[in-house]
């Protein structure tokens, strides 16, 4: 009988602890702020990803930098 209730309790340290991981994991990844330093790393990368794809301007061959949107002529 003894057994069984210690089984149970490591399974639930166990649980807690993977929520905890998880958790955390989730918040560095994919976690959203209000400012750049405090989002996840995709969420980051995606918003990036995002603002090269708009300074990308379709008619300028010869822009080399993708960060402003600009054209040098």
């Amino acid at each position: 009988m003894n057994k069984r209730g210690q089984v149970v309790v490591e399974y639930l340290l166990i649980m807690v602890l993977m929520v905890a991981i998880a958790a955390g994991l989730t918040k560095k990844l994919v976690g959203r702020g209000e400012d750049d330093s405090s989002q996840g790393m995709i969420i980051q990368s995606w918003s990036r990803m995002i603002k090269v794809i708009g300074n990308d301007l379709p008619d300028c061959a010869t822009q080399q930098n993708f960060n402003t949107p600009n054209c040098p002529n």
